[in-house]
């Protein structure tokens, strides 16, 4: 399946492997599960979207691969800006780079931590702006609730929104959906 984010299949690849990914370890993974490699029965993988927009590319993470009641999981977000590309950080009046989940009466994300940020000097406006333009990593960490009883497995969405720029042109801002099932575990 295409879409606007040169995604040709938007199923998560399992990794066991932990860490930043690429897009070719990505790849290399789901490679591996085609010809019987992967994850062994048993073992903890993170499940694993990577997008790749016009602005950057990104892998999210989550892990562990099973939900649990009063449990947790982790979600890192890799991110990537393109060639002379920047995001905006928290703390700017522009749109910041976020990872939202949306609403679950199970699922209670905690604050997204965020690395400190460089300053941007736009110097057409003389602005200066807090801006991620080289790699960097955000964390949600998400506490489990009560899962209902007849759940065998949980859908967990949500989106990374962002507004990037390069030295001549703020881009539209962009949101790009996040999707994950996983199964529960009792």
């Amino acid at each position: 399946m295409g879409s606007q984010y040169g995604l040709t299949d938007r199923a998560p690849i399992r990794s066991a492997t932990g860490g930043a990914r690429t897009g070719r370890i990505c790849a290399l993974v789901f490679g591996l599960a085609l010809v019987g490699g992967g994850v062994p029965p048993g073992a903890a993988a993170d499940v694993i979207v990577a997008r790749n927009t016009p602005h950057l590319s990104f892998t999210a993470s989550l892990s562990p691969d099973v939900a649990r009641s009063a449990g947790k999981l982790s979600l890192v977000v890799h991110i990537t800006p393109k060639r002379r590309m920047h995001v905006y950080a928290p703390g700017t009046h522009y749109r910041p780079v976020t990872v939202t989940l949306n609403r679950s009466a199970w699922l209670k994300p905690a604050k997204t931590t965020y690395p400190k940020a460089s300053i941007y000097i736009f110097k057409p406006l003389k602005e200066q702006v807090l801006v991620y333009s080289e790699p960097f990593k955000l964390t949600t960490n998400i506490a489990i609730g009560a899962i209902p009883a007849r759940m065998t497995q949980v859908k967990i969405s949500g989106t990374l929104s962002y507004q990037a720029c390069d030295d001549r042109v703020c881009y539209l801002p962009q949101s790009v959906p996040l999707e994950w099932t996983v199964p529960v575990r009792r």
